[in-house]
């Protein structure tokens, strides 16, 4: 009996590891209050918030770590990773007389926001990855947004998302159209189709990897993508795996550009960066979805990036209204690099789009 019952546990994780190598990602685009309203959530935020507060509260149990700098319009900052929130403002955000007042968030699940999670839920593989994508994954994050939005008051959003962020930018986008006037999309993730191809940032950074990096890197991957196995550690030593990326993508921007300006990060997402991993899946073209963006897009490449130019003409593409504007002399962090370049791109392109 407790073979034949460990037999059982190993086909379920075994269909569980299977699932993430081929299937789609457990998100759905189109359902987000659907999925919210078959969990008893809502997009309400609980009343008394004040918009320039340190925290916000978005839901019961989730506050979000705020910080809000200069004045003028409200620009919202979608920060990438996945899970990896800046340390501070952008240096772009702090240059004075842009007319823009920046409005930085870290996510639930990373850096100093509520991790409603901080361990995976008992009761097997599948359930584990089901609950932790449920409360971390990307349904969760366009919420709340869409609860932000509802925190400041306004009828519509300009977004900036960076990266990873990008991609949940334009995911709120295409959810509700209606409620976004301006995208900027920096250095943009380019997962509107998965697999990536050439753009994959793991195949970008392994390339540029001594012998001892990339024995490293597929090491960290193989952890990573176990998810049988990380679903059974919890949030502070997921944290810490997550954390350990960091250097070996320093190690390959440096190798092409020694001078080149990585700015500090907050503390990384364990369960959120597995919830927003299991959201992805390895499988999904969401192409036509984001057809339905019609918010005027400005879509800023680095020109040093190591993301090639071609990755993010692609997600360009998918966007009726998006224009593509390369910055010389920078990466993937161009509010850090070339920071007066970025905010003026940035201020006239809102200004237009007010015009």
């Amino acid at each position: 009996m407790v073979v034949a019952l460990g037999a059982v546990i190993l086909l379920a994780g075994a269909a569980a590891a299977a699932w993430w190598w081929m299937g789609r990602g457990l998100f759905q685009p189109g359902t987000v209050e659907q999925t919210l309203t078959a969990r008893g959530e809502t997009l309400d935020v609980p009343p008394g918030q004040q918009a320039d507060a340190p925290r916000w509260r978005v839901a019961p149990e989730v506050e979000l770590h705020h910080v809000a700098v200069g004045q003028g319009r409200d620009v919202v900052v979608v920060h990438g990773g996945p899970g990896l929130p800046p340390a501070a403002p952008w240096r772009a955000a702090l240059l004075p007389g842009d007319g823009l007042r920046w409005h930085f968030y870290d996510q639930r699940g990373c850096g100093a926001s509520s991790r409603p999670l901080t361990h995976a839920p008992a009761g097997g593989t599948w359930k584990a990855m089901q609950e932790v994508e449920a409360r971390l994954g990307l349904a969760e994050q366009l919420a709340d947004l869409e609860r932000i939005r509802r925190l400041l008051g306004k009828e519509r959003l300009t977004l900036v998302g960076h990266s990873f962020g990008a991609l949940v930018a334009m995911l709120y986008a295409a959810e509700w159209p209606e409620r976004v006037e301006a995208l900027v999309l920096v250095a943009p993730a380019p997962l509107v189709t998965m697999p990536v191809g050439d753009g994959d940032l793991f195949t970008q950074v392994g390339a540029r990897l001594d012998a001892e990096g990339r024995r490293a890197l597929d090491a960290w991957m193989a952890r990573t993508f176990d998810f049988p196995a990380r679903l059974k550690e919890d949030e502070a030593a997921l944290s810490e795996h997550f954390a350990r990326f960091g250097p070996l993508y320093a190690q390959a921007v440096r190798k092409e550009r020694p001078g080149a300006l990585l700015p500090a990060s907050g503390t990384p997402g364990g369960l959120l960066s597995l919830g927003l991993y299991l959201s992805l899946g390895r499988h999904h073209d969401w192409s036509a979805w984001l057809g339905r963006v019609h918010a005027p897009t400005l879509v800023i490449h680095g020109a040093e990036d190591l993301q090639p130019r071609a990755a993010t003409a692609r997600v360009v593409e998918a966007l009726p209204q998006a224009r593509l504007m390369e910055l010389a002399g920078t990466g993937h962090f161009p509010f850090e690099e070339q920071p007066e370049a970025f905010a003026s791109t940035v201020r006239a392109f809102l200004t237009e789009v007010e015009r």
